[in-house]
């Protein structure tokens, strides 16, 4: 873009999306707000940024970025500063150019003089106004703006021309363009199923439901179409009566061993309805760590002058004539004596 100096120059930042992008400016990458010796005014919600009084200290480049969870777009435009400079004061005493400090010290007649870099007007081109918002937030919209003619005068000034006179000032700029040209889109869902899904506490299950993306119309759409709208959530705790659960345990039975490292000792472990006590499957209390329904038990050393049976089974390691082996024969001492 070529600039005049001492003109308006608006330009625009025309981005949609949901939720709705946050749109930072900056100049030759640095933000605007940090930028030294410009005057500008944000219009728009931050999508049209108006520079006053244009000089050369906005040659470079102007960027806008626009942020959301979907993404990031940055969108850039070089500008030329052309036209008039501010004066510029120099030391001439007796005519000619000299050093400044001689001026200064006041020790001889100096005069300043103001210079402008041309005194042509700049070529005719066109203005535009910045983007409007878009007609529609889905289904196709459009976006408008004002496109104009002017001539940018050697001091500065801006006069709007026919439209006709900008002939020869290159493509005239469109006054709309499409904009959410996606379709209409929304999450939907169905009804609660049954709160009868795993229990996850005393009472406390969970239930479904199915969630889909949809047009306007109800026609059924991918899952990528809706992704940039909040989805709703598929499940939910619920009350559950079923849920009403716990474990329940017998005693400990009597340990197999009286001494030694074999001894164990066994429960019975079930899951019943707090209510009638009736058994419940196990998968309902699974909210709540199991117990034990065994353990070691009498693990101490046996006493070697003493001759006595350790476990419980040693009618039966008689019987089957299990005595000959080494670990029976020491468990079952007084059974095996006389094997």
């Amino acid at each position: 873009v070529i600039l005049c100096c001492c003109c308006y120059f608006y330009p625009g930042c025309p981005v949609t999306g949901y939720p709705r992008p946050h749109i930072s400016w900056f100049h030759n990458r640095q933000p605007l707000g940090n930028t030294m010796g410009i005057s500008y005014e944000l219009l728009a919600e931050n999508q049209a940024l108006k520079l006053w009084n244009v000089t050369a200290s906005l040659t470079g480049e102007v960027s806008c970025l626009s942020v959301n969870e979907a993404g990031t777009l940055l969108q850039r435009v070089g500008i030329d500063v052309q036209g008039v400079t501010s004066p510029e004061l120099r030391c001439l005493p007796n005519g000619l150019l000299s050093n400044q400090s001689q001026c200064m010290d006041g020790g001889a007649n100096s005069s300043l003089t103001t210079e402008t870099c041309t005194d042509q007007d700049c070529p005719l081109r066109w203005m535009v106004s910045p983007w409007s918002l878009c007609s529609r937030s889905c289904g196709g919209g459009q976006h408008s703006r004002r496109v104009s003619c002017h001539r940018v005068t050697a001091v500065g000034a801006s006069d709007p021309l026919a439209r006709d006179s900008c002939a020869g000032a290159g493509r005239k700029p469109p006054e709309t363009q499409p904009c959410n040209t996606g379709p209409c889109v929304e999450w939907a869902a169905s009804t609660w199923g049954q709160c009868q899904g795993q229990c996850i506490g005393p009472r406390l299950a969970t239930q479904h439901r199915q969630v889909f993306c949809q047009n306007k119309n109800g026609t059924g759409l991918p899952h990528k179409d809706c992704s940039a709208l909040p989805r709703p959530s598929g499940s939910r705790n619920c009350s559950s009566e079923s849920c009403g659960v716990q474990w329940r345990v017998s005693s400990w039975t009597q340990c197999t061993a009286t001494c030694g490292s074999h001894g164990f000792q066994s429960r019975q472990v079930v899951c019943i309805h707090q209510r009638s006590g009736k058994p419940a499957r196990e998968l309902h209390c699974s909210w709540s760590p199991r117990p034990a329904n065994w353990q070691r038990c009498n693990i101490i050393p046996c006493t070697k002058t003493e001759c006595q049976d350790t476990t419980r089974y040693c009618e039966k390691v008689k019987q089957l004539k299990l005595c000959q082996l080494v670990q029976f024969k020491v468990r079952c001492c007084d059974s095996c004596r006389d094997t």
